[in-house]
């Protein structure tokens, strides 16, 4: 799973230049875990833009992408995204996205 697994920090100044930068790049083979800085107060509000890079990544290339957030998490946001407490918790968010994708195939 690792292997086939890209992690990107991600500062908020930069969740736009992400997703502008998402797609150009080609990473339909990787599964993306977004590490959000710890250092930064991060709302649903600011995350909105990864909603539908998300669920295009999904659709079109049967890839997954996951958010590393304890604040979020715990905070109970409400947001169309993996979000996950810690980077162990987004693998497995990852994994069981991949299960899923196999078993409705």
């Amino acid at each position: 799973m690792k292997e086939n697994t890209l992690e990107v920090a991600l500062r908020k100044e930069e969740v736009a230049d992400f997703v502008s930068r998402f797609k150009e790049e080609s990473l339909s083979t990787q599964h993306l875990i977004l590490l959000l800085s710890e250092d930064e107060k991060w709302t649903a509000k600011d995350l909105k833009p990864l909603v539908s890079i998300a669920k295009q990544h999904s659709k079109k290339h049967q890839k997954s992408i996951a958010v590393v957030s304890a604040e979020l998490v715990y905070e109970g946001t409400e947001i169309e995204l993996n979000l996950a407490p810690t980077l162990q918790e987004a693998y497995d968010l990852i994994e069981i996205d991949e299960i899923e994708r196999d078993l409705w195939k």
